[in-house]
């Protein structure tokens, strides 16, 4: 099991650490802190996971829900 600090992860997904915290905290990347200190610890296995189920295409064009709209996105069938 590999760990990172923050500025390694952040490093090794290729973002800032500002953009590393919005991720833990909008986005549901996993993190590891322990009680009483401030240290975040990530694995270096469940961010590889993380980036994995989010490359993953989400198909939203489904032809059973004709005429769904999708926030601002309107979803045309021929």
């Amino acid at each position: 099991m590999e760990t990172m600090t923050t500025k390694e992860a952040a490093a090794y997904i290729g973002v800032s650490v500002n953009t590393l915290r919005k991720y833990v905290h909008e986005e549901g990347l996993p993190v590891l802190r322990f009680p009483g200190r401030r240290k975040w610890v990530f694995r270096k296995d469940l961010i590889d996971d993380w980036i994995y189920r989010r490359s993953q295409p989400v198909i939203i064009n489904d032809p059973r829900q004709e005429n769904k709209e999708y926030g601002k996105l309107r979803v045309l069938y021929p």
